[in-house]
Order: structure tokens, then C-alpha cells, then sequence
């Protein structure tokens, strides 16, 4: 499967990014309590909700299939890019087993997926963007492009907000969906405070501490990614080895040869 035999496929009025052009019977039931959650007028996350009503968040759907789900984001980032002006956000969804898994069985679902994309990624990492987990300007980047990912999963019980279907979701947010709303700036400051009154509403236990901006020194974003349902931390360290950075592969000569920092920030 290449990105070009993909298409695009509509379920529970959701565009699907697909290699078939029927929906497996999981996907509208996947979706329909998906939108239930998002769709909500007071989830927190209104960057989601909007992007939900407005026709801009996308799915995917996948078995752990890191192959298939490279496909999928790198279908949807190629058609991304040809509108830089909207907010268009990817919900890959995971298939759930039979047995619903613990907190650290999906987050070491999800580093795993993550790592296998970006084992499988053939483009050159972004110019800007460090290679170190560990630097603040850090970010995900896959296909060229570097974008805030984050976790929802049925193990969330205190963190309602990122308990969104039956089985893991990973969500990718390139950086242009950011535009205008970046921390610091008038819009991005009160978007951030409305969506953490409703967090205090919707969930039952306060925002992970490590929820901060993109850019700020003391922030790291792959601590924001998969977040316990409480206040403790799953990991010290980054579980992802990024190909070039230091702390992952001493010596490895970076294939583009670029580091540097730019910026954006989450709003979740």
C-alpha cells in the first residue's frame, strides 16, 4: 500500500483516509462514540470539537499496523500541506482487543507505534526542529513535518477528556494547526484558559503538570503526550531513539545536517 492508492472515505460524516472503499463494521461504531465525546459543546479541548464540526479532523484506521498507519498520516500531511490555511488534524484509531488494556499497556502501545513511524520514515527530518527529546523546541516530526501528537485511551478514568472510544487513539497536529494561537499570544492565551476551566469540569482530578508551551525551557512536549491519569510520570526519559540526536544515537551524523528552534504550541 502507497499513499497514493489511498483515498478518502466518508463514515459518521467523518472524512476516513482508507485503502478500500467500505468501512469496516468497528470504524462507525469507533467513530460514533468518538463524536459523542469530542462533539460535546463543553469538551474541553475545543480545538478538537471545531475541528470536528467544521469537517478538518480526519481518521484513520489501523490494527497496530505501523506500515499502514505511515501510509495514512503521510496521505493526509502531502494533503495538508496543499491547505496551510486550515486546522487539519489526524485520529488514528487503534483497534481494541477483547480484553480492555492497562495504562502502561497502551502507552507502551503507543511509544511503540510512534517509534515505528518514525523507524519507517524516509524523509529527511525537519530543518529547525532538534533531534534531542530532551530540548524544548523538540517536537514529532514525520514526513518532513513536525506536529504535537498526544494519547486518549479507555484507561483514562480521572482524565475524561482523553477517554474518547474503545481503543487507543493517536492524535497528530501538525504545527500550522497552531497558527495565530501559539502560547503567549492573546488568542492562544485565552483559548488555553477556557480549555482548562472545562478540564476542571470535566475531569476529576487537576492538568498534568507537565502540560506547558512549546518553547518555553522548562517544557518538554513528549511529556505531554501520553500523560497518566494521575499527577505521576510514566517515564524520566524519552522512550523514543531519534535517528541524530545525542542521547539516542552517540555519533550519528544527522541526514540533513540542520538543527535549530521554532514554534508552536498544544492546546490540550
Amino acid at each position: 500500500m502507497t499513499p497514493a492508492r489511498l483515498a478518502r472515505v466518508m463514515v459518521e460524516g467523518v472524512p476516513v483516509v482508507a485503502g478500500q472503499a467500505t468501512a469496516e463494521p468497528w470504524w462507525s461504531e469507533t467513530l460514533r462514540l468518538f463524536k459523542e465525546s469530542v462533539g460535546h459543546r463543553d469538551y474541553p479541548c475545543h480545538f478538537g470539537r471545531l475541528a470536528l464540526t467544521r469537517g478538518e479532523l480526519y481518521a484513520a484506521f489501523c490494527d497496530q499496523d505501523t506500515a499502514s498507519l505511515a501510509d495514512r498520516l503521510s496521505w493526509f500531511l502531502d494533503m495538508s500541506r496543499v491547505h496551510p490555511e486550515r486546522r487539519l488534524v489526524l485520529a488514528a484509531f487503534c483497534k481494541s482487543g477483547a480484553i480492555p488494556g492497562s495504562e502502561s499497556d497502551y502507552g507502551e502501545m503507543f511509544w511503540r507505534i510512534l517509534q515505528g513511524l518514525h523507524d519507517a520514515d524516509t524523509e529527511d527530518w525537519p530543518a529547525g526542529i532538534p533531534r534531542d527529546p530532551e530540548d524544548s523546541a523538540w517536537e514529532f516530526s514525520f514526513h518532513g513535518v513536525p506536529m504535537f501528537v498526544f494519547a486518549a485511551a479507555p484507561s483514562y478514568a480521572r482524565r475524561a477528556s482523553r477517554n474518547v472510544g474503545p481503543g487507543l487513539v493517536l492524535l497528530f497536529q501538525p504545527r500550522n494547526v497552531f497558527d495565530g494561537i501559539e502560547g503567549g499570544t492573546p488568542r492562544g492565551i485565552a483559548a488555553r484558559q477556557i480549555i482548562r476551566t472545562r478540564l476542571s469540569q470535566w475531569d476529576t482530578v487537576p492538568p498534568h503538570l507537565d502540560l506547558g508551551d512549546y518553547g518555553d525551557p522548562s517544557n518538554h512536549e513528549w511529556r505531554q503526550y501520553f500523560i497518566p491519569d494521575d499527577q505521576s510520570r510514566l517515564h524520566e526519559k524519552c522512550p523514543l531513539q531519534i535517528r541524530g540526536a545525542d542521547s539516542a544515537h552517540p555519533g550519528e551524523e544527522p541526514r540533513d545536517g540542520k538543527e535549530g528552534k521554532d514554534g508552536h504550541d498544544d492546546g490540550h
